[in-house]
């Protein structure tokens, strides 16, 4: 375990708590169980002593009994107190990780972002447990276990006690060498790890862009490529780390072996006793283990030593940072979050008590990026009085966003405030422009943003859950109480993120923070909020952002934001050719021919439920790498062999030894002692390579099968980050995790037992016959005890952890508007709340897995006792006698491998079947016979259309539409009338339940249903209503439109001057490299907008389908950004979706939708 720099063996460790505490206790521990495992070795060679001379061994077998029982006791009782140890250490280091998210966002960010925080928290966390679990015990038996055998070999033969004293320093020496050269490729493949994580919650969140875009399956080759780095730096780092326990298990086992032919050509020449020599040859390989067990443990515990060297710098990240260039005056971030009195003087100049609004004052507040010439917030300076509706309107991009952001304290960590602002009240309620939810439900949303008792004030009576009824019935979201937060519709959600806000006012909330409370909403919704923000104003001041004119009429007073930045229209220069008249379609974007790639986009269907038009996809499993599994079972199998090999080789040698043969008839058991020995660390070797390589490699397939079959259901895929990292990430690891303690340990232990008891039979079959039965026993035991204690909970405990990894990720991801309202405390208090549960249920699961270690332990040790016993009623002869009891104990390692693999069967079954649940997912229906899609497409037609979503009924129903290059296509309707529903029958993502659906050609009418889905949607182009825009460069934002290498600077130039963004980019010093932020915080909504309408021009496709393109835009700039995408988007097919009255145009065809009346 080691961070690369760290210094000492528990250096790394450092900030975990009770460290040394834990120590002292597995020294103590490791004490007991040496005194145990002394009386054993002395016992069972005595017995065998005995035999030989034809003395009775009862009394010797009576103390190796004992010895066997106190060996088996302390080695369970020491694994449940390390175990219990390690977690209490593991959980305290995530309490204070989940402390610092929820005060820090810098935090967050300094993790790498909300999904490697979430990664960090939990999945690389969960590592440290068992880690600590299995690294301070060994180095507790280290510290105590060489030393006290030492005195012990050294008082019954100083010769053998030198020859381990010598041998035994070179093994730590060894593992800091190779500690030193693993740490850098173990931190890189954390990196990579994170990276994934990183990688798919942004996949997730902007899958509806890759699917309107055909480039979700193109997906996939990134992510495998990451896992296979992933996989390439895991493997470098254990084939070294393997390869230095190659070298330790090659010390340990050619020391022992050499002890053990010196004792026996001692023995032959009559300078040591039998009992004495079968002794040292006992304690000799106990003397190593230790020294074994802390180098595996300390190789497998890096992963485990780099998370918590990246939970240590986490937590250096100060709790309470200001933002950048911000004077000591301003709120800082964390007194905004928390719901504190904010400010250097929160109360008005009135006075008043703290929590209630009496004035609130904004003087030259201004706000910058780094990187960016024009700031993103001029100097601005206003107030607001209680009850006061205060709008703030302007050209977007202008900063009005950015204002309600300042005052709600969640900035970006890079940004440069100047100003100050005062009097914001204890209890703020906002609702942004791109709301992020927590819940699963939107009822549970809702009660998320409540706070506790103690911190709102409510009227005498009022229930938290009828007021979040009354704020969903306001808002007209009644009937959406029980949807999954991740079904909702833009609209919808805005609704919802309006309810939160109104459910603040009720319960105390004194200022609202609005930020176009309207853009995704019909004529009869926004007028419903309108009222809803009337409403509003008799409890609290409002200050919104909005473009709406009914908002605005309802407001007080309106304040023009000041901007910088250049009228609409302003790019039309930058978008014309050289003679000053607009380019044609291709010339403007760059329209390409289409490629082979075309064919191979994923298909992006949502299921539904009718046999017609659906389909299942079919899996193999999971595509399990059969041939490294069959190398590692037959590697393992090998190793223990050669393990029992040596045991039974070596006692033989020792007791045939004593009977004073002439010393040829030695040399071939001295050759195959060493054989065995030789073999079995270089057999180790290999098996763990095997086995390793098998665990990754399925591991990296699933990964992407499972990203391949989420895009494959596009629009009906789980779209959340948090349950995406579940799956992706979450599931797979846990898979990767078992299926190292699953599939081969089971193989490898019955094809040891059979071939050893196999061989005993050849011997002595009664003996044989007796030790397979106690083997057996101990399994059925196993199997009893985990029924009986575990219960399940180790299958609880694994899918715990997926679920905490998800939640920690949703709330991680939302953690913005949490710290708004103040309940982002709460909110982790809850993930604190989960962890401890898992935690429980580990316990349990870890309690029963230490009682089966000590189950296996004991009948182990008593089998020896029971061979030698019968050994000894049988007459056989002494070296005879020796192998029969000493192979017992060389099955101690394989069983223990199948009681870990018996324990975890379940968790392995479970993450198998949430896996398959997703490969399995219904599809959208495909042609038997497919036909190709015309090309170019110049219109859509549909007659007597009707489609509806997975599990319910059509809510399109008998609709005919008619689309061409003519003109646009609106499309109008009321929330819920399936104008989303019929985007998606046209992108193929469903299939119609009834009529009929054309694409048109050069060459005529092709029904869509004789098309493949992937091939309708490459004519295609689909600019969604919330377009993610993805962590990263303005570069590869836009590059995604199209496969990798088929677009070129000048290509995306062109684009972002056809969507009106010309003088923007030109206004960056960086240009296209410019970094956008997560989500693209750093843009603002308008620019957002224009960035996701340049990338759909980008794709250069026959047919564009735009919804709600005008969103979030004031009245110029939207009626610039129309005019730029009619010009650009000229001679093709246009389908648009909108509420926006002033969007038609002459040549315009409407279809208007109504909302089905749904029976239930």
């Amino acid at each position: 375990m080691s961070d690369g720099t760290a210094r000492g063996p528990l250096a790394p460790l450092d900030g975990v708590p009770g460290v040394r505490a834990m120590l002292v206790r597995g020294a103590v521990v490791a004490l007991v169980q040496t005194i145990g495992v002394v009386a054993l070795a002395a016992g069972l060679a005595s017995a065998i002593a005995r035999i030989v001379h034809g003395s009775s061994p009862l009394t010797p077998l009576l103390l190796a009994a004992a010895g066997a029982l106190l060996r088996a006791a302390a080695g369970t009782l020491g694994e449940i107190v390390a175990a219990r140890d390690a977690r209490r250490a593991e959980d305290a280091l995530r309490r204070h990780l989940l402390q610092h998210f929820a005060g820090s966002p810098a935090a967050v960010t300094a993790a790498g972002g909300s999904g490697p925080a979430a990664v960090l928290v939990t999945t690389r966390l969960y590592e440290l447990g068992p880690a600590l679990a299995g690294y301070l015990p060994a180095l507790a038996q280290t510290l105590v276990v060489p030393p006290v055998l030492l005195l012990v070999l050294a008082s019954a033969d100083l010769l053998s006690a030198a020859l381990v004293a010598v041998t035994l320093p070179m093994v730590p020496l060894f593992m800091v060498l190779v500690g030193k050269f693993t740490a850098d490729r173990t931190a890189a493949a954390a990196r990579t790890l994170d990276r994934i994580a990183g990688y798919v919650a942004e996949l997730v969140r902007g899958l509806p862009v890759l699917t309107g875009l055909g480039r979700a399956a193109d997906q996939a080759a990134a992510l495998g490529t990451l896992g296979e780095r992933y996989r390439r730096t895991t493997m470098a780092t254990l084939r070294l780390a393997f390869l230095s326990a190659l070298v330790l298990e090659l010390i340990a086992t050619l020391s022992v072996a050499l002890v053990a032919v010196t004792v026996g050509l001692r023995l032959l020449e009559g300078h040591l006793t039998l009992a004495v020599g079968l002794t040292v040859l006992l304690l000799a390989p106990e003397a190593f283990a230790p020294l074994r067990a802390l180098g595996a443990a300390f190789h497998a515990s890096a992963d485990a030593g780099q998370a918590a060297a990246d939970a240590r710098a986490v937590l250096a990240v100060p709790i309470t940072p200001t933002l950048g260039g911000t004077p000591p005056e301003f709120p800082p971030r964390r007194t905004i979050a928390t719901g504190h009195p904010r400010g250097h003087d929160p109360l008005s100049a009135e006075g008043g008590a703290a929590g209630s609004l009496k004035l609130l004052t904004v003087s030259e507040l201004a706000v910058s990026y780094p990187g960016r010439r024009r700031a993103a917030l001029p100097s601005t300076s206003f107030q607001v009085r209680p009850g006061e509706v205060v709008a703030l309107t302007g050209p977007s991009g202008c900063g009005k966003s950015t204002v309600l952001s300042a005052l709600a304290g969640v900035l970006p960590a890079d940004a440069v405030v100047d100003g100050t602002v005062s009097g914001i009240p204890a209890l703020v309620a906002a609702a942004p422009q791109h709301p992020r939810t927590t819940g699963d439900t939107v009822t549970r949303e809702l009660l998320r943003h409540s706070a506790p008792s103690t911190e709102i004030p409510r009227a005498a009576g009022t229930s938290i859950r009828s007021a979040v009824a009354t704020s969903l019935v306001r808002v007209g979201a009644a009937h959406l109480a029980d949807r999954r937060c991740s079904s909702l519709s833009p609209g919808e959600l805005q609704r919802v993120a309006v309810a939160r806000a109104l459910l603040r006012v009720e319960l105390g909330a004194t200022l609202v923070l609005l930020d176009e409370p309207t853009a995704h909403l019909d004529a009869a919704s926004a007028d419903r909020l309108v009222r809803v923000v009337d409403r509003m104003r008799a409890h609290a001041a409002v200050v919104l952002v909005t473009h709406d004119p009914g908002l605005l009429r309802l407001a007080d007073r309106v304040i023009d934001v000041p901007g910088a930045l250049p009228g609409p229209g302003a790019d039309a220069a930058v978008a014309s050719n050289g003679d000053g008249t607009r380019s044609d379609r291709a010339g403007s974007v760059g329209r390409s021919t289409p490629t082979a790639a075309s064919a191979d986009d994923s298909e992006d269907a949502r299921a539904v439920d009718t046999p017609p038009r659906v389909r299942v996809v079919r899996t193999e499993g999971l595509g399990l790498p059969r041939r490294a599994l069959v190398l590692a079972v037959t590697a393992g199998t090998l190793t223990s062999l050669a393990g029992v090999a040596l045991t039974a080789l070596s006692g033989w040698l020792v007791v045939r030894a004593a009977e004073l043969p002439p010393v040829l008839t030695l040399l071939l058991a001295i050759v195959g002692v060493r054989a065995c020995g030789l073999g079995r660390a270089v057999l180790r070797w290999w098996e763990r390579l095997a086995v390793h390589e098998a665990a990754l490699t399925l591991a990296e397939r699933t990964r992407v099968r499972v990203w391949s079959a989420l895009a494959e259901q596009g629009i009906a895929a789980e779209r959340t980050p948090g349950r995406a990292l579940g799956r992706i990430v979450g599931d797979v690891g846990l898979l990767q995790d078992l299926s190292v303690r699953v599939l081969t340990p089971p193989l490898v232990a019955a094809a040891t037992v059979g071939i050893s008891t196999g061989a005993l039979a050849l011997l002595a079959p009664p003996v044989a016959g007796a030790v397979l039965a106690m083997v057996l026993c101990g399994i059925g035991a196993i199997a009893l005890l985990y029924r009986r204690v575990d219960a399940g909970a180790e299958r609880a405990a694994a899918t715990q952890r997926v679920r905490t990894l998800r939640e920690c990720a949703a709330v991680l991801d939302g953690a913005g508007d949490l710290r708004v309202h103040g309940v982002a405390s709460a909110a982790f208090d809850e993930l604190r709340t989960l962890v401890d549960e898992q935690g429980a249920a580990r316990r349990i699961g870890v309690r029963a897995g230490a009682l089966s270690s000590g189950v296996i332990s004991l009948v182990t040790g008593l089998a020896a006792v029971v061979a030698a016993t019968l050994a000894w009623s049988g007459g056989l002869t002494g070296p005879v006698v020796a192998v029969l009891t000493l192979t017992p104990l060389a099955l101690l390692e394989p069983l223990t491998g199948l009681a870990g693999a018996l324990h975890r069967r379940g968790s392995w079954r479970d993450v198998r079947s949430r896996i398959d649940a997703v490969l399995t997912a219904p599809v959208a229906a495909e042609p038997a016979h497919p036909v190709p899609a015309p090309e170019p497409v110049t219109a859509l037609t549909a007659h007597e259309l009707s489609a509806g979503w997975p599990m319910g009924p059509d809510v399109l129903r008998r609709v005919d539409l008619d689309a061409s290059v003519d003109g646009w296509l609106l499309v109008r309707g009321p929330s819920g009338s399936g104008k989303s529903t019929l985007l998606a029958v046209l992108l193929a993502s469903l299939r119609p339940s009834a009529g009929d659906y054309r694409l048109c050609g050069a060459r005529g009418p092709v029904s869509a249903d004789r098309i493949r889905g992937d091939d309708v949607r490459a004519a295609m182009a689909w600019l969604p209503q919330e377009s993610h825009v993805f962590a990263s460069s303005l570069r590869s934002n836009l590059a995604v439109a199209r496969p990798r290498g088929e677009v070129c600077d000048a290509d995306i130039t062109a684009a972002m001057a056809a969507a009106g963004l010309g003088r923007f980019l030109a206004d960056l010093p960086a240009g296209l490299d410019t970094p956008v932020g997560s989500g693209g915080s750093s843009l603002s909504g308008g620019e957002r907008r224009r960035v996701a309408a340049a990338r759909a021009l980008l794709a250069d496709r026959d047919v564009v389908l735009l919804d709600e393109p005008t969103a979030h835009l004031d009245a110029p700039t939207a009626r610039a950004l129309v005019r730029d995408l009619r010009t650009a988007l000229a001679g093709r097919v246009v389908v648009c979706v909108t509420h926006d009255d002033e969007l038609a145009a002459p040549g315009d065809t409407t279809l208007h939708l109504q909302q089905v009346a749904l029976t239930v």
